[in-house]
């Protein structure tokens, strides 16, 4: 299966029943999505909980997703502080066969550009398969930087980058003065920077009314700003909730109340506040009555 890295994907949550995962609702939730028409899936990142999961859980994760969603290709996480073990997660999660990885560059440490460049390298040359730059700095503590993105681009292996919290000017940069796919990971900024050229988004927030998403990208695929505008303006209330304690927290909450998974995260995440549960069911209803008035 080949993957264009562009278009409207889910970084999956996984769901857990206590202490486990909960393959009968992940399952559920992939076909659920899959039928949005979205274009691919990451799993065992950020909102997957990837760094709270062990290897064997995201390749369990991994195959129960293949099995339920067989059509859509699926990007699985690397978050690792140290190159080595970085690698050897790289290594592990390839054999699986997914159709590229999402590759965080080193937490905690602040390594120079050299630091990160190398970093990655070592994950491509490890896993062999079309990798994502995941760049977080709120969370990492480091940004790469345009230059060092220029120069992994060399390799072709390393095909694109999920961008977080960077300016428009970034964005216009990364779209103009780099062959990558851009993908915005930063919910609140998807339609700027799908204005400003990026090919698609990764998404936390499309778990919940993906369809619209989808729509609101092809409606700015096709020209149509003000249709798109108005999507991504019903939408932004809830993207804004959901992102009001640290995700995946109240993403899974809304999900439970709709009936999709139990609300369970692992430690040091700790449940949504009661507040913010109810804030989320408010805008959450908000958001289907705005959903009938957007029309098809």
């Amino acid at each position: 299966m080949q993957s264009r890295f562009e278009g409207i994907w889910v970084p999956i949550i996984t769901p857990f029943s206590g202490e486990s995962v909960d393959h009968a609702a992940l399952a559920r939730l992939a076909r659920h999505l899959a039928a949005q028409g979205i274009a691919g899936l990451v799993a065992g990142a950020t909102t997957g909980e990837g760094a709270l999961l062990g290897l064997d859980e995201q390749a369990a994760v991994f195959a129960t997703l293949r099995g339920a969603a067989p059509s859509l290709p699926i990007v699985l996480g690397v978050s690792q502080a140290a190159t080595q073990a970085a690698v050897a997660q790289a290594r592990h999660l390839a054999a699986l066969r997914p159709e590229g990885l999402l590759a965080t560059p080193p937490t905690y440490v602040r390594p120079t550009q050299d630091g990160v460049q190398r970093h990655f390298e070592a994950i491509v040359e490890a896993a062999d398969l079309p990798v994502l730059v995941y760049n977080i700095p709120y969370r990492t503590a480091v940004n790469v930087e345009l230059e060092t993105l220029q120069a992994l681009a060399r390799d072709p292996r390393v095909v694109g980058i999920k961008e977080c919290g960077g300016s428009v000017e970034r964005l216009l940069r990364l779209v103009h003065e780099t062959p990558l796919r851009v993908l915005s990971g930063d919910d609140s900024q998807n339609f700027a920077a799908l204005c400003a050229g990026a090919h698609g988004t990764i998404a936390a927030s499309a778990h919940i009314e993906a369809a619209l998403h989808v729509r609101m990208h092809a409606r700015l695929r096709d020209g149509l700003l003000v249709e798109a505008r108005r999507i991504a303006v019903a939408l932004l209330p809830l993207t804004r909730a959901l992102f009001a304690e640290p995700n995946p927290a109240p993403l899974k909450a809304l999900l439970a109340e709709l009936g999709w998974c139990e609300a369970d995260v692992r430690l040091p995440f700790v449940p949504a506040t009661e507040a913010l549960r109810g804030r989320l069911r408010e805008e959450h209803a908000t958001l289907q009555r705005c959903v009938a008035s957007l029309g098809g």
